[in-house]
């Protein structure tokens, strides 16, 4: 953790930035090792550019600080009774400078917010985003090894799921079974609801399972992820249930599965996240697919199921070794489904490695 508060630093005073201020969220885990989860009790992490870091801390949470943080800092506990204000204060009170302020705007409420507002009425603040997404995006061999083994929790889990496929099984009943099958196989829970959306439904890319039953010869989309020491995979295929695809499936899962080949082949170090995204869509520019839903090809991946880079049309920023992302190209139309097939990728020298493995290609199950 020293390492990432000095390259922090770096950023800070290269952005003249006086201090970052963090309540609970990845970050404070990415920077301490600890999570700490985000209730009605105030907890504010305060990393300045020059000088110890600060905790503003329940007082019955000091003592998991003390075990289990990896950074060095003064805590400044408060009670029930008495309130974080005072704590606050006193944190924000021991800044060198406080002209700017860099805050995460995702996770600081405006409780915390105004209570900062209110002791430093003078300060400017600022997004984090450009301090502490790039030191996130670059993962560390420790990182990807976390990473590649949620993967593995997660494949193991859909492997297990599909067998006990059946015409007449239930979105919602297969939702709830692969939660199951993700905290067997050893994750830590899942990354998100888990999406399990069959026939038409499978149109929607964000929809939610529900007592549908599966019908014979539709397709069965799966979305889903889990973490394993805090990282996350995000892992979708599609499926066709208990009978051969129709021409039409057939041809629509064979584009997609052509889109994802041509993103997996353009992503590498020096591609723009946007070249990425093209590269993927250039398979579904045929007139054919002019009434189908699309989107972005993908996003990064870490202690946050969704972080950068995204990649998506326009987005110059530039892909380094080292960053892990999704991709999951789509063709969606209304009334009759969708496929997607999404794969978890980290970039290397002179590529990108597919941390997924399950196999791509049209599988039939329930038979």
């Amino acid at each position: 953790m020293t390492d990432r508060l000095l390259r922090l630093r770096a950023n800070l005073l290269d952005e003249k930035i006086d201090a970052l201020i963090l309540a609970p969220s990845p970050s404070v885990r990415y920077f301490t090792g600890e999570d700490f989860e985000a209730n009605d009790r105030t907890f504010l992490l305060v990393i300045p550019a020059k000088g110890k870091p600060v905790v503003v801390i329940p007082a019955f949470d000091e003592g998991i600080w003390r075990e289990r943080s990896e950074v060095e800092a003064e805590l400044f506990g408060w009670e029930d009774t008495d309130g974080a204000s005072s704590a606050l204060a006193s944190a924000l009170g021991t800044l060198e400078k406080s002209d700017t302020l860099a805050i995460e705007p995702l996770f600081l409420r405006a409780q915390e917010y105004e209570m900062i507002r209110g002791e430093l009425p003078q300060s400017k603040f600022v997004s984090a985003e450009s301090i502490i997404a790039p030191l996130r995006m670059q993962k560390s061999h420790e990182e990807i090894a976390a990473l590649r083994q949620a993967v593995a929790v997660g494949e193991h889990a859909l492997a297990h799921l599909i067998q006990e496929v059946r015409v007449g099984s239930t979105e919602r009943a297969l939702k709830g079974r692969l939660i199951s099958l993700l905290f067997e196989h050893g994750g830590e829970g899942v990354s998100f609801g888990p999406i399990v959306l069959s026939g038409p439904k499978s149109a929607l890319p964000h929809g939610i399972p529900d007592e549908r039953a599966l019908q014979v010869g539709e397709l069965l989309l799966i979305d889903y992820g889990t973490s394993v020491s805090g990282y996350h995979c995000d892992i979708t295929r599609t499926f066709v249930v208990g009978a051969d695809p129709s021409p039409k499936t057939r041809e629509v899962y064979e584009a997609v599965l052509a889109a994802n080949a041509r993103g997996r082949a353009a992503a590498r170090p020096g591609i723009t996240a946007g070249a990425v995204h093209a590269a993927t869509q250039d398979e579904f520019k045929d007139p054919k697919y002019k009434g189908y839903l699309t989107h972005r090809t993908g996003h990064g991946l870490g202690l946050d199921i969704h972080e950068g880079p995204s990649l998506m049309e326009g987005n110059e920023e530039v892909l380094q070794t080292g960053a892990v992302m999704t991709i999951e190209p789509g063709l969606y139309e209304e009334g009759w489904g969708g496929v997607r097939i999404e794969d978890d990728l980290v970039l290397t020298e002179d590529g990108a490695e597919s941390l997924t493995t399950f196999s791509r290609e049209l599988q039939v199950i329930g038979r």
